[in-house]
């Protein structure tokens, strides 16, 4: 049997006739004078008779498109306890844009609620259930649920705000200084090996549109690089947002060349022809779904704006946009959709130039760059070439943020011994250096 209870503060007419019209056509086709297998209450209920309901239940199922913290979920795991039923630890069905699908994970069945068959093996799933993974998944639940109170969160909001706080103070406070040119110089003319990371949109090109693209590279960056990789002492490596036939497109005059695709999905190596994903393709596509479900509910209402399918991520571009800032405040709430929706599958969106960049979180080129140091390490073994002991990434955007993090971390590990990070423009970053000139500066 299957109880939906349709509260009177969600009424909408025509659904809520659509509904009827396939209760009536399944209980017509399956009801017998002892059993009706789909019950559909249009009606508030009082708390005592629903607690009962979660208590004798074997599974609930709930398939928001987007929410909060649905306390459901977690007064369905209180009544689970199988002290008042016969029946305990039944499993959660758990749509994957709810809040709560975030803090109970995989512990939950999550579904995409647009994905009618997988909702339809979420409940197969969960009501051939084994006892042993039913009661594990309830008891991990019910310790997030205990756990996480009001009291707690409070403490731990007051806490990070306090943290937060203190660390844009500092950043406040300190000035980033313009970098040293000659102090640059005398570090890299004696290194031994260089590693040098370069964005591209901002820095080697001034930014176009995210999805615009651009057949060459300007001729000055191409010169640039060049002069570079000519010096054997060198390693180069380009990152982009863009993906990966494009960069090879765009550098095919640069050659022995290292690139990071698509904000560091995909790398290829100097001197190779192989691209190495970062990615679990098969998870690409499982979000993806759900993510431009999400957009196209924004591109209707923002006019000129459009979806790009990359391999690994999805942009929303607004740059041919008539209403600028109406389009820049939807971008706003698209993001914040997005990120409340898809935190449970590991996915933010996050602002680019005259659009959105939704991707996985913990796919950036920082890990990129981290896969950079792991193969150096191994050429390093095999060959008789050193590590590098002069580092230099610029970028310009909140991407290349993740380089340079990594870039000081290995500083302070000891393992380079010369580490310079610079941004383009003046704003709050993890940079030892600016150019304020930009892409125009020398």
């Amino acid at each position: 049997m299957l109880i939906q209870i349709a509260i009177s503060s969600a009424e909408d007419p025509d659904l809520s006739a659509t509904v009827a019209d396939i209760v009536t056509r399944v209980n017509s086709t399956h009801s017998t004078l002892a059993h009706q297998p789909l019950v559909f209450l249009k009606q508030d209920i009082d708390f005592s008779p629903y607690m009962a309901l979660l208590t004798v239940a074997e599974c609930l199922m709930i398939t928001s498109l987007r929410e909060g913290m649905n306390l459901t979920s977690h007064e369905w795991i209180l009544c689970q306890d199988g002290k008042l039923s016969e029946n305990k630890y039944g499993p959660l069905i758990l749509s994957e844009f709810t809040g709560s699908a975030t803090i109970f994970g995989q512990n939950a069945l999550l579904v995409n609620p647009w994905h009618y068959s997988m909702c339809a093996g979420a409940i197969k799933q969960a009501l051939d259930m084994g006892p042993e993974e039913r009661e594990k998944r309830w008891r991990a639940m019910y310790g997030v649920v205990v756990g996480q109170s009001a009291v707690r969160w409070y403490e731990q909001y007051l806490k990070d705000l306090e943290h937060a706080w203190k660390e844009h103070r500092v950043r406040d406070s300190t000035a980033v200084p313009r970098l040293s040119i000659s102090g640059t110089r005398s570090k890299y003319q004696k290194a031994k090996r260089r590693l040098i990371i370069l964005d591209y949109e901002g820095t080697l090109a001034s930014w176009g549109s995210p999805t615009d693209i651009i057949l060459t590279t300007p001729k000055r960056s191409i010169d640039v690089l060049n002069d570079l990789i000519d010096d054997k002492k060198n390693i180069v490596y380009v990152m982009s947002s863009r993906m990966p036939e494009e960069m090879e497109r765009l550098f095919s005059q640069v050659s022995g060349i290292g690139l990071i695709a698509e904000n560091g999905s995909f790398v290829m190596d100097p001197g190779t022809d192989e691209w190495q994903e970062l990615i679990d393709p098969e998870h690409v596509e499982s979000w993806k779904k759900g993510v431009q479900s999400i957009l196209e509910y924004y591109v209707e209402r923002v006019e000129g704006s459009r979806i790009e399918v990359r391999h690994s991520s999805v942009i929303f571009d607004y740059s041919d946009a008539e209403d600028r800032p109406g389009a820049f405040k939807s971008a706003g709430e698209c993001a914040n959709h997005i990120n409340d929706a898809c935190s449970g599958q590991n996915v933010n969106a996050i602002p680019i130039e005259d659009g959105l960049y939704i991707s996985e979180i913990d796919i950036n080129k920082g890990a990129a760059a981290e896969l950079i140091t792991e193969n150096l390490e191994k050429l390093v073994q095999t060959k008789s070439v050193s590590l590098p002991d002069f580092l230099m990434v610029v970028g310009d955007s909140r991407e290349d943020e993740y380089v340079f993090n990594w870039a000081h971390k290995l500083e302070k590990a000891g393992k380079i011994r010369d580490v310079i990070t610079v941004t383009l423009g003046a704003r709050s970053t993890e940079a030892s250096a600016t150019l304020t000139q930009g892409v125009t500066g020398k």
